[in-house]
């Protein structure tokens, strides 16, 4: 019996060291991230009809290029939100009939390595991110994405990725507010857990279980963890990446997303070990790159890991030939699909008149939204701030300036006094007490740039909701809860703070988007459900352009001028 344990001992020995002896002794490796893509796949953007400041096709010649370096190797990730945002990938999810997804081809074409699921990719719907994810030739991601009926992950937690035998283990996560946001039909079948607990149970699995050289993080989800009045230490954070980074010792680097911003720096955990931070900002304008030169310690048993970290610039690279020549078709198909012309524009309108007051642009999606559901009220934001619609042609493309996202119509019901809440709640957002230095009451962030328009506003514009189907006035220098004061319906008759109103709204803001229900009028989540009393089957986009078809051969946007900003 000693004789076995003693071989057996030998054997195990043995075996440690082959696996040591199989280790690079140097090795140099490259992460590249994509994130937040939103359909920008091509060097050309259907919607604005100019040349894209980057695309996939023109990362693939970057991708490439780094792939014939004899002495790197690249490991190729994508952090979500890929699956909406343009018409071509509008065109992909509902209208091409292919066998396989159009971007299932595309990634498996560019051979990415891992993929971490997004919100917006939610969003587009069971029928297209399930079938997507059997397709694509490499796992999507997301951890702390529970399938309902077997408390397991409905997608696959890490992967295991092995470079000349240096073994890499990615593990993802996905911003757990989606309930906030997208009616439950779309992620049926699932529940999301807080990305801090479940990083500390799979990060534990992970180390026992796999002992990887390299640990990275790829996260759908941003970094602020106070965005938005947020607390940092409440469970289910939307934007946890760095609470995650700093929290949950292991990670060698976290790739981050959702949040749109550009970052690359460099912290330090709980264990005083160091984390390289990164996000490659969105539409396939930057990548984010780190490199790790790994040099095997034979008295650690371990590597010793140096990291280099950047943002890559994609706009001054060409698409890649090979890929354009493969997809180009998929291009055309959605082009020629999305140039059908709904309606003529009278005049040319610009979201960004939305920041200040009543303009064309938002009051165009209020009388839509009114006339569509035959509600009482309309609340809107602009979900677009720097998107112009020209005279003339108005076609399907135009469509994505309005709503870049899908989205639906729903009916709450609210009473009087919640609909003055709500504008409250709205007006606390968007504008200041004081004027400010450009003369006006918009609320500014001094403290950091905006990452949301040339404004530097401490909030972001699509939760500057305004109402149509009522008559009211904002006083920005009164107290706090008492600077809206609704003057009648819109039709003059009297509005009524104890009577039940229909209010239309999109989707995401009538699941809890922005905090409108929840934060603003206290409505329990639980209960928000009950206050939703129809839901369109039709995605708003759609819904709008049957609208603006009907309207006739040219269509003139108006101001209908629901409220002002007036001081006493």
């Amino acid at each position: 019996m000693k004789n076995i344990i003693l071989i057996l001992g030998l054997f195990i020995i043995i075996l440690s060291s082959c696996q040591q002896m199989d280790k690079k002794e140097n090795l140099k490796i490259a992460f590249i991230e994509t994130t937040d893509v939103h359909g920008s796949f091509f060097p050309y953007d259907l919607i604005n009809k100019t040349d894209a400041n980057g695309s996939l096709a023109q990362v693939y010649t970057y991708v490439k290029q780094l792939r014939q370096q004899d002495s790197l190797e690249v490991v190729l990730l994508d952090n979500g939100d890929i699956l909406q945002g343009t018409p071509v990938i509008y065109y992909a999810n509902y209208v091409d009939k292919s066998k396989i997804h159009p971007l299932a081809q595309m990634m498996n074409f560019m051979n990415y390595d891992a993929q971490t699921i997004g919100n917006h990719d939610i969003e587009a719907g069971h029928n297209v991110y399930d079938k997507y994810a059997q397709e694509i030739k490499f796992p999507l991601l997301a951890a702390n994405a529970i399938d309902s009926n077997t408390s397991q992950p409905y997608f696959k937690p890490y992967y295991i990725i092995e470079k000349q035998g240096v073994k890499i283990v990615v593990l993802g996560l996905i911003t757990p507010s989606i309930p906030n946001w997208l009616p439950e039909y779309l992620w049926s079948g699932m529940y999301f857990e807080d990305m801090i607990e479940s990083a500390r149970f799979w990060v534990k699995t992970i180390k026992e279980v796999e002992k990887p050289d390299l640990l990275i993080g790829l996260f759908h989800s941003g970094l602020d963890a106070n965005y938005g009045g947020a607390n940092s230490l409440s469970r289910f954070n939307e934007n946890a990446s760095l609470l995650v980074a700093k929290e949950v010792p292991g990670f060698d680097a976290v790739f981050s997303g959702h949040d749109h911003r550009k970052q690359v720096y460099t912290i330090k955990d709980n264990d005083s070990n160091e984390v390289v931070i990164l996000n490659g900002g969105s539409h396939a304008h930057n990548v984010a790159q780190v490199e790790f030169n790994l040099h095997w310690n034979n008295e650690k048993k371990a590597y010793d890991k140096t990291a280099s970290a950047s943002l890559i610039e994609i706009k001054d690279f060409a698409a890649d030939s090979s890929f354009m020549a493969k997809f180009s078709p998929w291009f055309t198909a959605a082009k020629e699909y999305t140039s059908e012309v709904i309606t003529t524009m009278a005049d040319t309108i610009f979201a960004k008149n939305a920041l200040y007051g009543p303009s064309e642009f938002v009051d165009m999606i209020h009388k839509a939204q009114l006339e569509i559901s035959g509600d009482e009220i309309s609340f809107a934001a602009p979900f677009s701030i720097n998107a112009i619609i020209p005279q003339g042609n108005f076609t399907r493309a135009n469509l994505f300036n309005l709503y870049r996202f899908e989205n639906f119509l729903c009916t709450v019901v609210l009473k009087g006094y919640e609909v003055k809440n709500y504008l409250e709640y709205s007006t606390d957002l968007w504008f200041d007490t004081t004027m400010n230095a450009q003369g006006n009451y918009l609320l500014l962030n001094s403290e950091a740039p905006s990452p949301y328009h040339k404004v530097n506003l401490k909030n972001p514009y699509y939760n500057f909701d305004s109402a149509a189907g009522i008559k009211y006035e904002i006083d920005p220098t009164a107290e706090r809860g008492h600077r809206v004061r609704i003057i009648s319906m819109a039709n003059g008759d009297k509005f009524d703070h104890q009577k039940t109103y229909k209010v239309v709204m999109n989707s995401y803001r009538a699941n809890g988007g922005g905090g409108y229900l929840t934060e603003g009028l206290g409505i329990d989540k639980r209960a928000i459900n009950h206050r939703i009393v129809s839901t369109s089957k039709k995605g708003f986009r759609d819904l709008l352009g049957e609208w603006l078809k009907k309207q006739g051969k040219y269509f003139k946007a108006v101001k209908l001028n629901s409220w002002t900003i007036n001081t006493y």
